[in-house]
């Protein structure tokens, strides 16, 4: 009995090793600690006053019948990764021609959403590779409040 309760105890260390080396390995970055560039975020403006201002506004604040990008918007996708932030913009946006913008396109304008929302820039631009997407978090620290 007392074997059979080492060699678990002794699996179930190696088995927390083994998980917290390939969590360490890998981390999960956030939105809130820059994963965009500014020029990123610039050009994400260009393309979001030309493909979605006339639904959500200039100042991403929506209207009666779209949802604004800011405030709630943020809240809804804190703590998603953001791949799926991406994917759902790059499949279901702009409404009248959903699709229509290349993937590097999609990430200047998520850029663009996340500087528009308070969060930070950092020195590496936002992928638009499913992938790397994944390996990043749409999330909102404390101290970075969306702007009204």
């Amino acid at each position: 009995m007392r074997m059979t309760i080492a060699r678990f105890l002794i699996a179930a260390g190696c088995a927390g090793g083994i998980a917290a080396s390939l969590s360490a390995a890998d981390p999960v970055k956030t939105s809130a600690q820059g994963i965009y560039t500014d020029a990123q975020a610039a050009e994400g403006a260009e393309l979001y006053q030309a493909s979605c201002a006339a639904c959500h506004g200039a100042a991403l604040g929506g209207s009666m019948e779209t949802p604004p990008l800011n405030g709630k918007w943020v809240a809804n996708w804190s703590g998603k990764p953001m791949s799926q932030v991406v994917d759902y913009i790059s499949h279901a946006m702009p409404l009248y021609a959903p699709g229509s913008l290349s993937p590097e396109d999609n990430a200047k304008i998520v850029a663009y959403l996340l500087k528009a929302n308070g969060m930070p820039a950092g020195a590496a631009m936002l992928p638009s590779d499913p992938a790397a997407l994944a390996k990043l978090r749409f999330d909102v620290a404390r101290r970075y409040e969306p702007k009204p």
